[in-house]
């Protein structure tokens, strides 16, 4: 028999419906109409000019020094 004032199933059922209308809207992407927009056809891409060449004499590489000797703790 059900009881008269169970309104747990009615919360636990809101609680999913609000769950699955959020993951639908952030899956969705939003209402960012701008995301949206398409390029027109006569819109041309240039890739970014590069001013400056590579030196092959400079080399890019971090250097590390080496982690000092660990010194045993005093005996007591």
């Amino acid at each position: 028999m059900a009881e008269p004032n169970s309104n747990r199933l009615y919360l636990i059922i809101g609680a999913i419906v609000v769950v699955v209308a959020l993951l639908f809207f952030f899956m969705s992407g939003g209402d960012d109409p701008a995301a949206d927009a398409t390029v027109p056809a006569d819109a041309t891409t240039t890739a970014p000019a590069t001013t400056t060449t590579p030196d092959p004499a400079v080399d890019d590489a971090v250097e590390v020094e080496p982690a000092a000797p660990a010194t045993p703790a005093p005996a007591n």
